[in-house]
């Protein structure tokens, strides 16, 4: 980036007002000042009166003017205009007053030269905008004239951030093809924003190569809504997305911007977002409840830097009011039920079950319930299918059980449980975006009405007790962001997709402000997700090993041992299913421990021997990040200093996969 400018104490500035096209800010929008190239171009402009007539006009036109009055058909026949075409023609033209209802020319017009045949163009000049950072052309076209000349103002230069420019676009003259394109974009602008604005026809454009160096006054601002910064378009039409595009490319390049930038962060950095107050308790959060249904209420508690439950949250609250409410209650004979019925007959001993409750079942009808399932259930774990069916067994011995008074008001009940369940796997997979509602889910409710009739002594405030904290939440987001962006770099953040950007910056937000104890589980879905994402991009380009079912994962601990990342297979890893590793390799990632497996399978041995010497512990970084997720629902307190080991090993993973 050669160009520079000499320092002076004023700068001469394109004036165009002062657009501010920005909602919420945190802090004061700032100025850049912007080196663009300016071109002078001529070019036919049409009347501004919208009275001037397209090519098929003139040619109905002169072929009347010629031939006198004719019929729409004899016109199509003569012309091979299709005769729809021609009507709607014929229709402007009596619009227009150029012809009468017999299709005749009307005589005034013929005498005055009113049909417009002939006239000449008016050649007009305008100037074009050559942005120097990429060397874009900005999408806006200044007509000089007298009522329209270009004007300047002058700004002190310690106002604005002056950006550097390139040479090599400094003396690059525009194309007839860039200026119609140009043309055309603003055409489409005006009439999105309700202006009429007249169709020009351009026949011949006349480009002036020399250009004349100007800088543009552009507004720039951190948003509220997501602590990014977003610049306003010079013209005032909205933002700018080619200049907002070539900051974040001169950021990757220019480390005194990037610290321009990260200090402006900084310095609108609220001290309070560190210190966020404890919300208020729901009546649920007592110690009784504590004593009795951890689990769930550390489930229902609202994370420290959200006002909703997340989908994550209304899933595992509900896997745990079913846990303890089967729990409260003789399980064993439907355990005993499940465990000595053949698997190939569980789904029909549940529908009959099913139908006793009053429970609509679900399209796919129900999945066998393994033996292990069981065992987990008994040893305290809590998921959902295992759930539902040892739930709607003991409800069929039992008419005082309350799942009888679901099924009358929600008869689809098994149907919406699993939707969520699809939901929450998506999200917690890396597909969507980041597990954080602004708004209450329209699961929460349902939630809250399906936990308090399984448990009626857990209590839900008719109101919410807390309101969200938009000045907290933008400072929140504004340190994630700027934390983020400083751990990886602009020009590594920038290649990251959107959706993993903001599951970065989730993670970030809880981790700059979380003390020893808090309930990391959050941060450690957000992380595995992120984590998956990545694992599926860097698999994208790769071809699958012929290698058959059974030995997948043998094959892939092999091949983890060779690179020198373990002397065996991590458990985790061990445990995942031949089936998901396979459906991954073929594109549809399953879980991030299935990604590992075939990331594993499908790498050359260069590949993984690079990655082993630069971070050794790489799969068991990865494997301990699934480890502590496990199923997604038990609560996790973990002191900083480990919350800070996870955050380390994660993102060093990120930069590895994106690296190689």
């Amino acid at each position: 980036m050669p160009g520079t400018r000499s320092h002076a104490e004023m700068l001469n500035l394109l004036d165009y007002g002062k657009p501010n096209p920005f909602g919420a800010t945190i802090g004061r929008p700032r100025n850049l000042s912007w080196p663009v190239s300016t071109y002078r171009v001529t070019l036919p402009r049409p009347s501004e009166d919208g009275e001037s007539l397209n090519p098929f006009e003139h040619v109905i036109l002169k072929l009347l003017d010629a031939s006198g009055a004719m019929e729409a058909q004899a016109l199509a026949d003569e012309t091979c205009i299709p005769i729809d075409l021609v009507e709607s023609i014929l229709m402007r033209l009596q619009d227009k007053a150029l012809i009468d209802e017999s299709k005749a020319i009307i005589e005034q017009e013929r005498n005055t030269g009113g049909s417009d045949v002939e006239k000449t163009p008016v050649f007009v000049t305008a100037l074009l905008f050559r942005e120097l950072v990429t060397g874009k052309i900005l999408p806006f076209m200044h007509w000089l004239d007298d009522a329209n000349p270009l004007q300047k103002k002058q700004g002190k230069e310690g106002q604005f951030r002056m950006i550097r420019w390139n040479n090599a676009h400094k003396s690059n003259p525009p194309t007839q093809r860039d200026v119609i394109s140009i043309l055309r974009v603003m055409h489409r602008r005006s009439a999105a924003f309700g202006r009429e604005e007249p169709t020009l026809s351009v026949q011949k454009v006349m480009i002036v190569e020399q250009p004349e160096m100007h800088y543009l006054d552009c507004p720039i601002a951190i948003q509220k809504s997501d602590g990014e910064f977003r610049i306003a378009d010079p013209f005032g039409t909205g933002f700018s997305l080619i200049l907002e595009g070539a900051f974040e490319h001169l950021l990757e390049q220019d480390e005194k911007l990037c610290e321009w930038l990260e200090q402006w962060k900084v310095s609108l950095s609220n001290p309070r977002a560190k210190n966020l107050e404890a919300k208020p308790k729901e009546p649920f959060d007592t110690d009784i409840n504590w004593g009795h249904y951890p689990k769930l209420i550390s489930s229902l508690r609202l994370q420290s830097n959200a006002a909703f439950h997340s989908i994550a949250q209304v899933y595992a609250s509900v896997e745990w009011a079913l846990f303890y409410a089967c729990r409260r209650r003789p399980f064993e004979d439907a355990i005993t039920r499940l465990r000595f019925t053949p698997q190939a007959e569980h789904s029909a001993l549940l529908a009959d079950a099913s139908n006793d409750v009053g429970l609509t079942l679900p399209h796919f009808g129900f999945r066998p319930i393994r033996e292990g399932k069981l065992l987990d259930f008994q040893n305290g774990k809590a998921e959902l299918e295992t759930l539902l069916s040892i739930a709607i067994l003991q409800a069929q011995s039992d008419a005082s059980h309350p799942l009888h008074r679901i099924a009358v008001l929600h008869p689809t009940l098994i149907s919406h449980l699993l939707r969520i369940k699809k939901t929450r796997d998506e999200k917690g997979h890396g597909k969507g975006s980041v597990d954080a509602p602004e708004v209450e889910l329209s699961d929460a409710p349902f939630m809250r009405e399906l936990v308090h009739t399984l448990l009626p002594e857990i209590l839900f405030s008719d109101i919410p007790v807390s309101t969200p904290d938009s000045d907290a939440h933008a400072d929140s987001l504004l340190d994630g962001r700027t934390s983020i962006q400083s751990e990886f770099g602009f020009k590594t953040f920038n290649r990251l997709g959107t959706n993993l950007k903001e599951r970065l910056i989730h993670a970030e937000r809880f981790f700059l402000f979380c003390k020893d104890g808090d309930d990391a589980l959050a941060f450690v879905r957000d992380l595995y997700a992120a984590l998956q994402s990545v694992f599926e991009m860097s698999l994208a380009s790769k071809l699958p090993p012929d290698i058959n079912d059974a030995q997948l994962v043998e094959s892939a601990g092999s091949r983890a041992i060779c690179a020198g990342f373990c002397n065996e297979l991590p458990e985790g890893l061990r445990t995942v299913k031949a089936s998901a590793v396979r459906q991954t390799l073929q594109g549809a990632g399953q879980s991030l421990g299935a990604c590992v497996l075939a990331f594993l399978l499908m790498s050359d041995a260069d590949t993984l021997d690079s990655i082993s010497g630069s971070q050794p512990s790489f799969v068991d970084d990865v494997t301990d990040v699934i480890t502590r997720r496990g199923h997604g629902n038990e609560p996790l307190p973990l002191p900083k200093a480990e919350i800070a080991r996870l955050r380390k090993e994660s993102y060093k993973t990120i930069k590895t996969l994106i690296e190689v």
